[in-house]
């Protein structure tokens, strides 16, 4: 089976990519932070790495900025919030590449600007604010801004919210199978993995990977973002399509998607009681930070699902990033008294 970008099957495609990770970001165990919750809980350090403080966005853009560069386009256009990890590693991405990038991303000025947002503007990137707008307005911004770059010659690569594209997805099924040697090599054999999920692109990759290898620790999604059963179809749909760039003739159902939704909060971008408890918790423990947009949220899950005595052990925390939103004043009270 061949695809429209002439890959073969799943090694063909996973080779497909612009490495920007350059090696395995590390797997280790959290012991002290296992004794806390009463699991054993291993991270697999995504936080760590070579491109702007790296996280799970820069796995889907080593095959994303691969794509841009099959077309020849010499643009990177993308949207998000203010503190968007996507948008600062499409921002570090283009810099280490030469490329040009635009982001139009919803907030407005707040004073000095901080976190990702102040990295954004480090790395280069030309910066749209776009104050109130939600994902329903951006989705529409991003494709004009991308017909006007066409209308002054610019060759404009569109990525959606949160780089979560079939061929973005690729990264994650990488990854999966990265995870999968760590684990063989560290004799280690989880019974889960608990990540974050937004735009749904991280969960679909992980399933699409665990797909690939035939076995492996099973996935959940803990939601920072959209309700329930929006999530769940986006994920499925995204991961049937990355599938089938792999050469795979599967598909994913709404009902083989696992995301919990109980740490949202009342909004994206709102910190809650749990997620700083485990922001704290972590940071004491292990000399580990995590945010309170998504990693933090999802670490929270992760607690309260161990002290419930849901979870059997090992467990693999992917932490997806996101440390400089730590520095944003404006996403929820102090970590520190």
């Amino acid at each position: 089976m061949r695809t429209d970008r002439g890959w073969s099957g799943p090694d063909e495609a996973l080779a497909s990519r612009v490495d920007m990770t350059l090696g395995p970001t590390p797997l280790h165990m959290l012991p002290r932070f296992s004794r806390e919750v009463g699991v054993e809980v291993w991270a697999k350090r995504d936080d760590i790495g070579s491109v702007g403080l790296l996280g799970n966005k820069v796995r889907k853009l080593e095959f994303l900025v691969a794509d841009a560069q099959r077309v020849g386009a010499n643009v990177l256009v993308t949207v998000g919030a203010v503190q968007s990890n996507h948008a600062r590693t499409t921002a570090c991405a283009a810099a280490m590449l030469g490329l040009r990038c635009v982001l139009i991303l919803g907030g407005a000025e707040s004073g000095t600007p901080s976190g990702n947002y102040l990295l954004d503007r480090l790395f280069g990137a030309e910066v749209e604010l776009v104050a109130g707008a939600g994902w329903d307005e951006l989705e529409p911004m991003l494709a004009k801004k991308c017909r006007d770059l066409e209308e002054e010659g610019q060759l404009p690569y569109l990525i959606p919210a949160g780089g979560s594209t079939p061929v973005g997805a690729l990264g994650l099924a990488r990854g999966y199978l990265e995870l999968a040697e760590q684990c063989a090599a560290a004799d280690l054999s989880p019974d889960l993995i608990v990540h974050a999920t937004s735009s749904g692109g991280t969960q679909a990759g992980l399933e699409v990977g665990r797909a690939i290898l035939g076995r492996g620790p099973r996935i959940l999604g803990v939601a920072v973002a959209k309700a329930a059963g929006v999530l769940e179809v986006e994920v499925a749909e995204i991961a049937t399509h990355a599938g089938r760039l792999a050469g795979m003739d599967r598909t994913w159902r709404q009902d083989e998607v696992a995301i919990d939704h109980s740490q949202r909060g009342h909004a994206y971008g709102a910190s809650t009681a749990a997620s700083q408890e485990a922001i704290r918790l972590l940071a004491h423990t292990e000399g580990i930070l995590t945010d309170p947009v998504y990693s933090g949220k999802a670490l929270a899950g992760l607690i309260d699902l161990a002290r419930q005595d849901r979870l059997r052990g090992p467990v693999v925390f992917w932490h997806t990033g996101g440390t400089p939103a730590l520095f944003d004043s404006n996403l929820g009270p102090p970590l520190i008294e």
